[in-house]
């Protein structure tokens, strides 16, 4: 009976465990929404957050963040490239920064249907670059394979193109502990991969938890791993490979997360009208880390 009694309370403290490093606190509503810089719009599963920025009259160029870290990615390219006369966009997709967290399937269809729709009530009728970083390339892709009509050009920085095998965090419950535990809580420390001098963003880890207190981001973090991280996008990127419009390709030769040896992968898939620009002393996170240099070849698009 006491081993019973032991065992019960064992397996009550390894449930519990999870609860106990949880940080989401708040439901993310228009209280903490009144907080956010920048503006809201409703696509089908709640809100998306974004900002714009130039002139109506300017060419579009929609920004596609990564897989975790959420719009403020683009901070230090949004104002200098809405300042070259473009009229820019960056938004939170769904389960990240101050967008809704639907419970529903993060896939790729998610984040394309949620793009479009976006893009639909903010710019309607108009043609335009899209650009993006990580597993924002391949949500890029997925969107340009299906809508190439609506398209001048594509921009990717260091993009997401092969599955990750995410190993236990596919399996239906222990995946979702482990993933509560082990993997969630290292994500703020996990973002100074993304830089190559990371001392220089002291404040870096804090900002990205800021999203972790709204209720919700696990479920999306791990649906998105187990639904897009772990699928092939390779088919989405020779679709867009067939298509006549230009195409930007960027890398950072110190790139930690994604390695540049994938970059002529990438190359062969996009076409011969790709261009490859590889920054020296660049990460993951150029387009933050190296704005100056990088807002340059932004300017071309």
């Amino acid at each position: 009976m006491t081993l019973i009694v032991a065992l019960i309370a064992i397996l009550c403290f390894l449930l519990l465990l999870p609860l106990m490093v949880n940080k989401e606190t708040y439901p993310l509503n228009e209280v903490h929404r009144a907080e956010a810089p920048g503006q809201f719009i409703e696509t089908e599963f709640g809100h998306t957050h974004y900002q714009i920025e130039g002139s109506s009259e300017a060419p579009l160029v929609v920004f596609v963040h990564g897989f975790s870290a959420p719009s403020y990615m683009w901070d230090n390219n949004r104002k200098d490239i809405a300042n070259a006369g473009y009229r820019v966009l960056t938004f939170d997709l769904y389960g990240r920064g101050y967008s809704s967290r639907p419970n529903v399937k993060y896939d790729k269809q998610l984040f394309v249907d949620q793009i479009e729709q976006m893009t639909h009530q903010l710019a309607p009728n108009q043609p335009f670059h899209i650009v993006g970083l990580s597993m924002g390339g391949a949500i890029t892709s997925a969107y340009v394979a299906q809508y190439p009509n609506k398209i001048l050009s594509v921009g990717y920085v260091a993009p997401f193109n092969q599955p990750v095998d995410i190993g236990l965090l596919t399996l239906p419950v222990i995946g979702k502990w482990l993933g509560y535990l082990l993997f969630i809580p290292k994500l703020p420390s996990n973002q100074a991969n993304d830089l190559v001098r990371p001392e220089s963003f002291p404040y870096w880890a804090d900002k990205f938890s800021e999203q972790m207190m709204y209720k919700g981001f696990r479920r999306a973090i791990i649906s998105t791993g187990r639904h897009l991280i772990a699928k092939d996008p390779t088919d989405d990127f020779a679709e867009v490979g067939k298509l006549a419009i230009p195409k930007l390709l960027m890398w950072g030769r110190e790139d930690k997360v994604i390695p540049l040896s994938d970059a002529e992968r990438v190359k062969g898939l996009l076409g011969s009208n790709t261009e490859l620009e590889v920054f020296e002393n660049a990460g993951h996170a150029m387009q933050y880390e190296c704005y100056d240099r990088i807002n340059l070849s932004f300017f071309g698009i």
